[in-house]
């Protein structure tokens, strides 16, 4: 049949193929924003599947493909210590008691482990009972939060744990998630009776609460009724607890801090340079941190001290009555043994130098026998796959009067430990780097140039140990980036210092402190781009996308066809105006009344169905 001549007969198909492009275009969009978007919401790390017998990632219908290989094992978890002091002493005898130790973790786990020590005993010990919990509060003494209390386990579930004499022992896993900066109590029911094994530290602070003897088990007790706040009871040495472990940290590693009673916090109630490094470190995002351990121990020396001759008169050896064991001997068990462990500060030999030339027995305490001590150091570090930092000696003086026991400093000495510093600051020694602390508190500021004796303000009194103020710019001159994370920022000055000029020990200042400050940015450039400090962050692995980008050209060419049909459509339309623009000049045009199946004929003076005036009728 003749189509008709007003272009009507465009009007139904071009609107079906309108539809049809519209479809085809909202089709081409979705193929193409699925495909661009489908590789991203998976998890990060998954690994592409193969397309034959691959999962549809459904957590509610398991594969049934055969895999190709075994399956691996689950990964272990990764542990790192969060806290660590070492038990350098034997203090008196318990019998049947509890004793309650506080610690402050440094990094947060999501589980944690406790290392118990029996290293000062020369016979077995038995807790019946231990559990874990954290301290109500800063103030709060033995006292624990309601509800915290976890009992710990040994050797896979057993309450009770038997620790061989001079032996440690560490826990099951305790699912118990931990916060950087938060306090644990930890409580021991001793069975029977037994030597304490202990870390002698500083006055000024309670480490660990006892209760009377015969009084049996109070480890789930959490409040502090049975553990009197008086000493010997509440004592400032640490008792049994060596480390606390944690595992599901964002924290990079450990850094131990291996020294003496500088390190320990001699006259600065326990707080000594590590613990502001800590603070330092805490300022930073999680994942950039790592837990600074001290391992310090008071009166301690880097080599063996020789049995029966010491300074105090005593006739036993020096490491049974005082300074524990020597850094050679007890390097094993307080820095190689500590998981998590990459980095080792070394910071020993001053005592060595005093103790032989007080007693007089060449060659301990020589330049010599140090040197050699600090390489046997660095070579099982190293073999242990660890990187280690030395640490310049500190200027020292005579005991002034009123210090006991006097602490004479001969410039014997002197010599000693100049020939020590200058072995330390030479490069090539076999260090992964030196933070010349020895410098930083040295007596070359404001004015002064006394780089063989402490500054005044760093000075605690006794002419040997940093004040607060002096163990603060200790850790500030430690350079964070040796531990592979980012340089943390500085602690407040605790006091106003100008380096003397012209004194060449405040040019070693100068060069200390310069290694641990943070690079201050370049201001933006056209050219060159600003300097910034590298951050570690997690890498976010994701799964290839080659599976599902041919979606991308398709979906685009079907957005294209579907364009194509729109225009044509909108031609359709326009071309068929035009025509019935033109055809309705015209007289006595027909047209279809829309939704009628019938012809109307229109006149030209408008009036109704009939025949124009003038125009013949059909013929007959």
């Amino acid at each position: 049949m003749r189509g008709r001549s007003d272009g009507s007969e465009d009007r139904y198909p071009v609107r079906a193929a309108y539809r049809a492009a519209v479809a085809l275009a909202v089709v081409g969009l979705l193929a193409t924003f699925g495909a661009l978007v489908a590789p991203l919401a998976r998890s990060p790390g998954a690994a592409a599947t193969p397309a034959a017998g691959r999962n549809s990632g459904s957590t509610s219908t398991p594969s049934t493909t055969v895999p190709t290989s075994p399956p691996t094992t689950a990964t272990p978890p990764t542990w790192l210590t969060a806290w660590a002091t070492p038990m350098d002493f034997n203090y008196g005898v318990a019998v049947n008691a509890t004793v309650r130790d506080v610690a402050e973790v440094a990094v947060s786990g999501t589980s944690i482990r406790l290392r118990i020590s029996n290293s000062w005993s020369g016979v077995p010990i038995t807790f019946g009972a231990v559990t874990v919990g954290v301290q109500q509060g800063p103030t709060a003494g033995a006292a624990v939060l309601p509800g915290t209390l976890v009992p710990v386990t040994f050797g896979g579930g057993s309450p009770a744990v038997t620790i061989p004499a001079r032996q440690d022992v560490t826990s099951d896993p305790v699912a118990m998630a931990v916060h950087a900066g938060e306090t644990l109590s930890v409580s021991l029911w001793l069975e029977g009776s037994a030597p304490v094994s202990v870390h002698f530290c500083c006055q000024g602070r309670i480490d660990s609460y006892g209760t009377y003897d015969d009084a049996g088990n109070r480890t789930e007790d959490p409040t502090a009724a049975s553990f009197p706040a008086v000493a010997p009871y509440a004592s400032t040495n640490m008792r049994w607890l060596s480390g606390i472990q944690v595992a599901g940290s964002p924290a990079q590693g450990t850094v131990v801090a291996f020294g003496d009673s500088i390190t320990d916090g001699f006259r600065v109630a326990g707080d000594g340079w590590p613990t502001p490094l800590q603070q330092r470190i805490s300022m930073m995002a999680p994942q950039d941190q790592m837990a600074v351990v001290n391992q310090g121990v008071t009166g301690n020396t880097l080599t063996v001290f020789p049995p029966g001759n010491n300074a105090l008169g005593d006739p036993d050896s020096y490491a049974l009555v005082s300074g524990g064991l020597p850094g050679l001997t007890r390097l094993g068990s307080d820095v190689l043994s500590i998981p998590g462990t990459k980095d080792v500060v070394l910071f020993l030999g001053t005592n060595d130098i005093w103790f032989g030339g007080e007693d007089a027995i060449p060659p301990y305490g020589s330049a010599a026998t140090i040197i050699a001590g600090m390489q046997s150091v660095i070579a099982q570090v190293h073999a242990a796959g660890m990187r280690i930092f030395g640490v310049t000696l500190l200027p020292r003086a005579s005991s002034p009067p009123g210090i006991k026991p006097v602490e004479v400093w001969t410039a014997a000495d002197q010599a000693t430990l100049d020939q020590v510093n200058a072995w330390i600051r030479t490069p090539g020694n076999g260090f992964d780097g030196v933070i010349d602390m020895g410098a930083v508190v040295a007596d070359v500021y404001n004015g002064q140039c006394n780089p063989d004796e402490l500054f005044g303000p760093y000075n605690s009194g006794d002419n040997l140990h940093p004040s607060v103020a002096g163990q603060t710019v200790m850790a500030n001159a430690v350079p964070t980036t040796f531990f592979q994370i980012p340089e943390a920022p500085q602690l407040p000055a605790p006091v106003a210092v100008t380096p003397t000029p012209g004194c060449p020990g405040a040019v070693l200042a100068e060069q200390a402190m310069a290694l641990a400050q943070v690079p201050t940015p370049s201001p933006p450039s056209t050219t060159v781009p600003p300097t910034t400090v590298p951050v570690r962050h997690p890498t976010i692995h994701r799964p290839a996308t080659t599976g599902s980008l041919w979606w991308v050209p398709a979906g685009v060419a079907v957005a294209i066809v579907a364009a194509g049909l729109v225009l044509l459509r909108r031609r359709a339309v326009l071309r068929r105006r035009r025509r019935r623009a033109v055809l309705e000049q015209r007289p006595g045009v027909r047209d279809r009344a829309p939704g009628s199946g019938a012809d109307n004929v229109r006149t030209s003076d408008g009036q109704g169905p009939g025949v124009r005036p003038g125009t013949p009728g059909p013929a007959p």
